[in-house]
């Protein structure tokens, strides 16, 4: 099933085994226990199309810089953000969605992107590795938030930046709360209502760096 994703002045071709309703259906009990597998990862999210927009109209920010793209499913901000640096790295936890993701990042003649099988909760990279780290609606479970500030700790480089693509939700309330503990500096760099097929979204772009205190409000749910 190919999608047809417009980002700038550019039409992105994705390529996807099935939706994500079908896809549910064919799960057996095995996804719903230990890891909880669920295949999100076949959907184009309004936070993932947010963040290609953005990380196309600003790629002055990440040039030929490091960059690590969490969560990265179908690719769609991996293989946008390759254009403008052939250091991105598209990391996901399931096989299949990294399997589709270089084969889009093909139709779409972007041959520059890597792609990487790892678990973040058990991150076997070089430590202070990236400039630049960013995800698109990765904040939907709480037992993600206790491994994301691990890596954020461990991967990202000195006065690097991370960039997370969310709508609001409540459960990630726990999350923003502990950044500001810790002095992360957090700041909301533009926000966006996204439509796309059955998904609309008020998606919010936040900004966060390491030390100081925080440099602008979080949006309210």
């Amino acid at each position: 099933m190919e999608q047809h994703i417009e980002v700038g002045e550019r039409t992105y071709r994705l390529e996807r085994p099935a939706d994500l309703e079908t896809l549910w259906e064919r799960l057996d009990e095995d996804a719903f226990t230990a890891d909880e597998r669920l295949p999100y990862w076949v959907e184009i999210w309004p936070a993932s199309i947010f963040l290609a927009r953005w990380l196309r109209k600003n790629n002055r920010r990440y040039q030929n810089r490091w960059c690590l793209d969490l969560g990265c499913g179908l690719g769609l901000t991996t293989s946008v953000a390759s254009e403008y640096s052939g250091r991105v790295v598209g990391l996901d936890y399931e096989f299949q969605a990294l399997s589709f993701a270089r084969y889009s990042a093909g139709l779409n003649n972007l041959f520059f992107p890597n792609w990487l099988l790892m678990d973040w909760r058990n991150p076997g990279l070089k430590k202070n590795s990236f400039s630049c780290i960013w995800g698109a609606d990765i904040l939907y479970e709480a037992r993600f938030f206790e491994p994301l500030f691990s890596l954020f700790q461990q991967l990202l480089a000195p006065g690097g930046t991370i960039w997370l693509s969310t709508p609001e939700r409540r459960v990630a309330r726990p999350f923003w709360d502990r950044l500001k503990q810790d002095s992360w500096n957090v700041s909301c760099l533009d926000q966006e209502f996204i439509a796309y097929k059955e998904y609309q979204m008020q998606i919010f772009l936040y900004e966060i760096k390491p030390d100081g205190p925080p440099a602008g409000d979080l949006a309210e749910n």
